[in-house]
């Protein structure tokens, strides 16, 4: 097992907060705008589903939540049951738009206004989910010094592309004038 630390997991985490909060401000830009970048969409919903689902929250539910849930509250009813429950509409609402580009692209003329509320129902509740996480759920793991985990931050970082998505993201910010 290997000992992490819990202050700086949390650090690790706000620091990908960052990140996707750049993406959903880009995200935003994005759908209101009338010519919509496909290609642009694809990339953000390859993020969303790579970098928050395939690794940002293999983080938090590898390592971060279940220290929580064995060492200051148990899952049922607890905050890390509410986080668990949004990453699972998280995951939802990427596949749906996943799926609503694809027949979007197929020259279906009816998933764009589908494919843009999915979209925003994502980004709402992406900024919404990382304001309870770092407003609320952070803090209190502060009362942990450390736990033991399987996985260590920088194995799940390993095969994340981390460098990759910061920069893309930075890319799609200068291109739609997102400070």
């Amino acid at each position: 097992m290997i000992k992490v630390n819990i202050a700086g997991l949390v650090n690790n985490l706000i620091v990908d907060h960052d990140v996707i909060l750049d993406a959903i401000k880009v995200l935003y830009r994005v759908i209101n705008r009338d010519d919509i970048d496909i290609d642009d969409l694809e990339e953000l919903l390859r993020f969303f589903e790579a970098f928050v689902d395939g690794y940002h929250h293999v983080k938090e539910e590898r390592i971060l939540f279940p220290a929580l849930n064995l060492a200051l509250f148990p899952f049922e009813g607890s905050p890390v049951y509410v986080m668990v429950s949004e990453h699972g509409i998280a995951r939802y609402l990427i596949r749906i738009s996943e799926e609503l580009l694809a027949r979007f692209k197929g020259g279906d003329g009816n998933a764009r206004n589908a494919l843009m509320d999915y979209l925003r129902l994502l980004a709402d509740h992406l900024d919404q989910h990382i304001k309870k996480e770092n407003d609320v759920l952070f803090p209190s793991s502060l009362a942990l010094d450390e736990t033991r985990s399987s996985r260590s931050v920088e194995d799940i970082e390993k095969g994340a592309n981390h460098s990759y998505w910061v920069s893309r993201v930075n890319e799609l910010k200068n291109k739609y004038g997102v400070k």
